[in-house]
């Protein structure tokens, strides 16, 4: 069986019977929907996000599907660019442990949108965000179009196409999708790729869904399918093995490149444990793998998005001020004059050797104006698989991003909602929340 189709008949099947799935695949993804639901709240106060909603607006998009945090309503298609934008606008969002993909920010805005449009029950939502991480993930070693057709098979199974109408969506996303970039980086970059796989892999579906490559979808999935996108690979353990729970997925603590988490959580450790205050440092060494060097190139940041991927003012930044918050990479905070005169004791060194059992490890050795020593090292970040947030801490991070967007009781329902999605008979109300 051609892997296009086998990707298609995934979908049907696990969606048509949702009660089937692994309940830590299902845990893990209630916990995927909520942190994405946070990230894309938090983004709809950044002027960027603002700006698009704007677009949107001026574009003359009517409809019925909710673009978070903006108190609008717009069609799935607008909605599906928007929100996939904001979710992945603040780098707050989660990703694949191994490829570094951003599957949610795809396949969350598709499903909530046409959920919310056509009233379909939680449980069926949920189980076509499981289907669509599934395949983005699995997808994503061979193209950067993974998340266009797992949203465009999410987006099919929920407007209750069989395999055959699943399959020609996949099919015509993997045509409009041909060749778009990959979008692991934030800020202005997300608004055209982040939310652009969302929106394409949900015309996609509309389209298909409307009859349009029905009379080619036969040679249009042959077509596809010797394509690279199409990795025989991808499909090994179909269904059996869950790449969303094995190797896993992170979900960020910090609204930063996740390469630099490690050295968070040691810079927040050895200032803890040895309660060490910025005045007493004499310097800040920050011992990292090659790889991880490699993915945070700024050493002098010019602005807030360079900030989020320059290793010496994330580090000097949590050493002065404790847990990165949203307002650290701020056009004010990286002009700090405490965080500047720290980076310049900062010194990085790719001194750690890498490994599949730890991918971003990250030693922090402390001289204080004394001479004397502290170290610290953190071989997995908080909100890794081998570190996972709590429910807690998830809920805690909810807050944080919506306190000043939704109202407490609403704040209260969305968390409620998603813990509880499988009970929930229709979603339009659950995603009208988050509008706010």
């Amino acid at each position: 069986m051609d892997v296009a189709r086998n990707l298609a008949e995934f979908t049907a099947d696990i969606t048509g019977d949702p009660a089937g799935l692994p309940s830590a695949v299902t845990g893990q993804c209630r916990d995927m929907m909520l942190n994405a639901a946070a990230a894309a709240l938090a983004g709809a106060a950044h002027p960027d996000g603002v700006a698009l909603t704007r677009f949107v607006r001026e574009m003359g998009g009517n409809g019925r599907c909710t673009i978070i945090g903006m108190g609008m309503r717009t069609s799935p298609v607008y909605a599906a660019l928007v929100n996939g934008s904001l979710v992945r606008m603040l780098d707050y969002d989660d990703h694949a442990t191994d490829t570094g993909y951003n599957a949610t920010a795809a396949v969350f805005p598709t499903v909530m949108a046409l959920g919310e449009m056509y009233g379909i029950p939680g449980s069926k939502v949920l189980s076509a965000f499981v289907a669509g991480c599934e395949i983005a993930v699995r997808l994503s070693a061979t193209s950067n179009s993974a998340g266009a057709i797992a949203a465009a098979a999410a987006a099919a199974a929920l407007l209750e196409m069989d395999a055959d109408g699943v399959a020609n969506a996949i099919s015509i996303a993997a045509g409009i999708a041909d060749g778009q970039v990959t979008y692991s980086t934030a800020g202005t970059t997300a608004l055209a790729t982040g939310g652009r796989a969302a929106m394409n892999g949900t015309m996609a579906a509309l389209m298909a869904n409307a009859g349009i490559g029905e009379s080619a979808s036969e040679s249009a999935l042959v077509q596809a399918s010797t394509s690279p996108v199409f990795d025989q690979h991808a499909v090994a353990g179909l269904g059996e093995r869950w790449r969303l729970t094995e190797p896993g997925v992170s979900l960020r603590l910090y609204p930063c490149n996740p390469a630099s988490h490690s050295v968070i959580d040691a810079t927040i450790g050895v200032a803890q444990l040895h309660r060490v205050q910025p005045d007493q440092v004499k310097n800040l060494h920050v011992g990292v793998t090659a790889d991880t060097l490699s993915q945070l190139p700024y050493v002098l940041p010019t602005d807030a998005w360079q900030a989020r991927s320059c290793l010496g003012f994330i580090a000097a930044a949590t050493l002065c001020h404790g847990q990165p918050l949203i307002n650290f990479f701020s056009e004010p905070a990286i002009q700090d004059e405490g965080v500047r005169a720290m980076m310049e004791k900062v010194s990085v060194e790719a001194s750690l050797p890498s490994s599949p059992l730890s991918v971003h490890p990250a030693e922090v050795r402390v001289t204080l104006n004394d001479g004397t020593t502290f170290h610290h090292r953190v071989d997995h970040a908080r909100g890794t698989p081998a570190m996972p947030l709590d429910a807690d801490e998830l809920e805690a991070k909810f807050l944080y991003c919506t306190r000043y967007i939704l109202p407490a009781d609403h704040i209260d329902e969305a968390v409620s909602s998603f813990r509880n999605i499988e009970t929930i008979a229709n979603i339009t109300g659950m995603a009208s929340v988050l509008g706010g």
